[in-house]
C-alpha cells in the first residue's frame, strides 16, 4: 500500500486500461463515469471496485478536488487476499465500501427504472387524452406515426427488491457491527466483495440501457423537429382557438408536458426555453390568420389571374388551366386513381409545367416580382380555392421569409434555377446519367442539332435551366411529394395538414440533421484529393477533404426525400444534391439519415467505378454485396440472422442497396447508442466503412462487442496521425506552408 495525491482534473483511471491499482478514497471527491453516466465518489470509497473481477477497468475516474488516496497492487481477486493479510483491519472496511457502493448503484438503478416508467405513463396518458381532445373537439386527429416506438422498459436482467433491500441493510451497519458481523473471514469477505461487484455491473449496463431508453424516447414527447406530443397539442389549440372553442382545457394539459419537461431532468433548460417560448408569446385571443398575418387581405388579389397576367399566358391555354384547375377543385377524393382524374392530373401536370416556364424566364429577365408568382415558384401555389384560405395567406406571408430556407448550400427551387442561369451552378444529369454537355454531344451524334447549335446551346443560359426543369426539377417534383400516383404538381389543401410555418422545410433543420448524422457517421463526406508540391518532395499525397451536399427543396407539401446524384460533376470533390420537399410533416432527420445511407452506396460505387462489387477489391459496396449474395454460407451468422437477412431481401426486391440503407438507419439510429440492431457481419462491415466519431467511440468502447473494432481502428488513426505530423514538419522545414485542406485532412484523425 501506499498514499497518492491526484490534482484536481486528471485522469487517474482510464476506462479499457488493464487492472492494476485499487484505490480507496481518503480526502477530496472523485467522480467515476461510463456510457453517459456519471457519479461521485466521497471519503471512504473503494474506487475501481466496479473492476474488480475485470480484467480492465470499466469506467472513467476523474481527481474533482486535490485527492489523497491509498493505492494498492491489483491483478485481481487474488489480490484481495494479500491485502488483507498484510493488514486484517481492511476486511470490515472494503466490505463496508463495497456494499454502500453497491447499495448506492442499486438505488439509481431503482430511480431510473421510475422514471423510464413515470415518462411511459405521462406519454401514453397524454396522447391518450390527445386523441380526446381531437375527438370531442371534432378535429381529425394529427396521426402520430413515432408513437409506434413506444414502449415501457424492459430491463435485461431482473434484480429481485430483496437484493436491494439486503444491501441497504447491510451498508447501513456501522464498522463495529460490520467486523462483528465478518468475524474477519477471508472467504465471506472476498465473496462478499465479488458478489456485490456481481450486482454493481448488472445495474451499471441497465442504468446505461435505462439512458439509452429515456434518450430514444423522450423524442416523442418533444423533439427539436417538433414532430412530437407537445406540437400536437400546441397545433389542436390554435385550431380550436380559430374555430372559437374553449381551450382551457388544453392550455392545461400543454402546462402539464411543460411542467412535466422540467421536472424531469430529461431536457436541457435552456433548450426547453426555447421550445416553449413559441407557445408562451402566441396570441390566442386572434386568429392563427391575424398571428401570422395581419397587413394583408386575401380578398384584396386574385392570385390565379395575377400569376397568369404576369407570365403572360393567355388564350386556349390560359382557359384550359382555369377549367383542369375548378375541375380539379370539384373532386372530392383527390387521391382517387380513376382514369379521368388521372387524364386530369396529366393535363394539370403539363399546364403547370408550362406556366411555370413562362413566368421563371419572365423573372430571369429582371424586375418586381409579385408575391403571388413567389408562391408559385417555391411552393406551387396556383389556386387559393385549391389551397386553402389558411394556407394561402400563410404562404404568402412565407415569401417574405424565404430567406431562411436559402443558404450556400441550401437552394429552394428558385434560387436553384437562377443560380444555373447565373452560371453559379451547372444543371443536373438526366435519366440517363448525362449532363448538359454530354446531352448535347449526343444530340449532335444523333444528329437532331448541328455542330453550330451545339456551341450556341451549350452558352444558351435559359437551354441550361429548362434542361435542368424537364430532367432534374419535374422527376423529383413527383418523387419528392412520395404518392406517386395520384401525383399533381399543383398545391392542394389535402397536402397542407399541420400549419406552413411548422412544415417548412428551413436550412435549421437540414442543418441539424445532417450535423447530427456527421456527429455520428464523422467521415460520411470526406472525399479523397491529390496534393502535390515537388519542390518541396511531395507527390501525390491523398488528403481527406469535407465536402457537403447541396440541398434542392422542391415546391411541395411531401414526405420524401432523394439523392439525386452524388457528385455535381466529373471531379470527386464535387458536391452531391439532395433534394427534399420544401415542406412536410414527415421526420427530416429521418429522412436525412435514409438518403445518407443511400449516399453512402453511391458515392463508393462513383469512386469504385466498374469494380464497385468486385470483392477482391475491398469497398463497402463489394463487402457488403458479397455478404448479401452468400449470407446463407455465411458461418459466422445464426440462423436467425440469415432469416432477418432474407426477410430484408424480399422487402427490398432483392435490392442489395435498399437493404444497406435499412442496416445504415439502424447503424445510426440504434448502434450509435449501444443498441444492437444489426448482425455482427454487417456491423464489422458498416463500422470499417462508416466509422463512429471518437465521442460515440469514447461511449461505447466499454462493450465487448465494440471494443477490438475500436482498438484496431485508433492504432491505424494514431500511426496515420504521426505519419502526417512528420510529413507536415519536413513540408514546414522545406518552406511550405500547411494550408486550410492540410489542416482539414490533419483533423480529420482527430474525429
Amino acid at each position: 500500500m501506499k498514499t497518492i495525491t491526484i490534482a484536481q482534473g486528471e485522469k487517474f483511471i482510464q476506462k479499457g486500461d488493464r487492472v492494476n491499482s485499487l484505490y480507496m478514497l481518503l480526502s477530496g471527491t472523485v467522480r467515476g463515469s461510463n456510457r453517459k453516466d456519471a457519479w461521485d465518489l466521497e471519503p471512504g470509497s473503494l474506487v475501481g471496485f466496479s473492476s474488480c473481477s475485470s480484467e480492465t477497468y470499466l469506467s472513467d475516474f476523474t481527481a474533482m478536488t486535490e485527492c489523497k488516496l491509498y493505492a494498492w497492487d491489483y491483478h485481481g481477486p487474488e489480490d484481495f487476499v494479500k491485502i488483507f493479510k498484510e493488514d486484517e483491519k481492511y476486511i470490515s472496511v472494503f466490505v463496508m465500501s463495497a456494499v454502500r457502493h453497491t447499495f448506492t448503484t442499486l438505488r439509481r438503478f431503482r430511480n431510473y427504472c421510475q422514471q423510464a416508467r413515470n415518462y411511459y405513463g405521462f406519454l401514453t396518458k397524454m396522447y391518450g387524452e390527445y386523441s380526446k381532445s381531437c375527438e370531442s373537439s371534432r378535429i381529425p386527429i394529427h396521426e402520430f406515426g413515432k408513437m409506434e416506438i413506444a414502449e415501457p422498459y424492459s430491463p435485461k436482467y431482473q434484480i429481485s427488491d430483496y437484493i436491494t433491500v439486503f444491501y441497504q441493510r447491510f451498508s447501513s451497519m456501522n464498522l463495529k457491527a460490520m467486523e462483528e458481523f465478518l468475524k474477519r473471514d477471508l472467504a465471506m469477505c472476498v465473496g462478499e466483495l465479488l458478489n456485490g461487484d456481481v450486482w454493481t455491473i448488472k445495474a451499471m449496463e441497465m442504468i446505461a440501457d435505462l439512458k439509452d431508453y429515456l434518450e430514444l424516447q423522450k423524442e416523442l414527447l418533444l423533439d427539436e423537429s417538433e414532430d412530437d406530443l407537445y406540437h400536437r397539442y400546441f397545433d389542436l389549440a390554435v385550431k380550436v382557438s380559430d374555430a372559437g372553442g374553449d381551450i382551457s382545457a388544453l392550455k392545461e394539459q400543454i402546462a402539464q408536458i411543460q411542467s412535466y419537461a422540467r421536472e424531469s431532468g430529461l431536457y436541457h433548460p435552456e433548450w426547453l426555453n426555447r421550445m416553449f417560448s413559441t407557445y408562451e408569446k402566441y396570441d390566442f385571443t386572434k386568429s392563427s390568420q391575424a398571428n401570422a398575418w395581419e397587413e394583408f387581405s386575401q380578398d384584396e388579389v386574385d392570385y390565379l389571374e395575377e400569376i397568369l397576367a404576369y407570365a403572360e399566358y393567355t388564350g386556349d391555354a390560359a382557359k384550359n388551366l382555369r377549367e383542369d384547375l375548378r375541375a380539379y377543385g370539384q373532386v372530392t377524393d383527390k387521391f382517387s386513381s380513376s382514369d379521368d382524374l388521372r387524364s386530369l392530373r396529366k393535363r394539370l401536370t403539363s399546364g403547370f409545367f408550362d406556366l411555370y416556364k413562362k413566368a421563371l424566364q419572365k423573372s430571369l429577365a429582371g424586375g418586381p416580382v409579385p408575391a403571388s408568382v413567389m408562391m408559385l415558384f417555391n411552393f406551387g401555389f396556383l389556386d387559393p380555392q385549391l389551397a386553402g384560405e389558411e394556407a394561402t395567406r400563410g404562404l404568402h406571408m412565407l415569401t417574405e421569409k424565404l430567406d431562411q430556407c436559402n443558404s450556400s448550400n441550401i437552394y429552394t427551387i428558385y434560387e436553384w434555377l437562377c443560380s444555373i442561369y447565373n452560371g453559379k451552378n451547372e444543371p443536373s444529369k438526366n435519366e440517363f446519367d448525362m449532363d448538359y454537355p454530354a446531352f448535347l454531344a449526343d444530340q449532335k451524334k444523333s444528329g437532331s442539332i448541328s455542330a453550330k447549335e451545339e456551341q450556341e446551346l451549350l452558352n444558351d443560359k435559359w437551354k441550361k435551366v429548362e434542361f435542368e426543369i424537364d430532367n432534374m426539377f419535374m422527376a423529383n417534383n413527383r418523387m419528392t411529394y412520395g404518392k406517386i400516383t395520384s401525383y399533381c404538381p399543383v398545391l392542394c389543401e389535402d397536402d397542407i395538414i399541420n400549419s406552413v410555418d411548422n412544415m417548412l422545410v428551413t436550412t435549421e433543420k437540414l442543418r441539424s440533421a445532417m450535423n447530427y448524422i456527421r456527429g455520428i457517421d464523422f467521415s460520411i463526406f470526406y472525399r479523397q484529393i491529390v496534393f502535390s508540391d515537388s519542390a518541396r518532395d511531395i507527390n501525390m499525397e491523398m488528403l481527406q477533404k469535407e465536402v457537403l451536399p447541396i440541398t434542392i427543396l422542391m415546391p411541395n407539401a411531401g414526405s420524401r426525400a432523394m439523392m439525386w446524384q452524388e457528385t455535381s460533376g466529373i471531379k470527386r470533390d464535387t458536391p452531391a444534391r439532395f433534394i427534399f420537399p420544401i415542406m412536410t410533416v414527415a421526420n427530416i432527420m429521418e429522412m436525412m439519415i435514409e438518403i445518407a445511407g443511400r449516399y453512402r452506396w453511391e458515392i463508393c460505387r462513383k469512386i469504385q467505378g466498374v469494380r464497385w462489387n468486385d470483392v477482391t477489391e475491398p469497398s463497402l459496396t463489394s463487402e457488403y454485396s458479397d455478404f448479401i449474395q452468400y449470407y446463407r454460407k455465411n458461418h459466422e451468422l445464426s440462423a436467425d440472422a440469415k432469416e432477418k437477412v432474407k426477410n430484408a431481401l424480399q422487402k427490398s426486391k432483392n435490392n442489395f442497396r435498399e437493404v444497406f440503407v435499412k442496416d445504415y438507419q439502424s447503424w445510426i439510429n440504434y448502434e450509435a447508442k449501444g443498441s444492437f440492431r444489426v448482425n455482427k457481419v454487417s456491423r464489422d462491415i458498416l463500422f470499417r466503412y462508416c466509422p463512429f466519431s471518437k465521442k460515440i467511440r469514447q461511449e461505447l468502447k466499454i462493450n465487448p462487442m465494440y471494443r477490438d473494432m475500436f482498438e484496431k481502428f485508433e492504432m491505424m488513426a494514431d500511426r496515420a496521425a504521426k505519419r502526417l505530423d512528420m510529413l507536415y514538419d519536413r513540408y514546414k522545414k522545406k518552406g511550405g506552408q500547411i494550408t486550410k485542406e492540410l489542416q482539414g485532412n490533419r483533423d480529420f484523425y482527430n474525429l
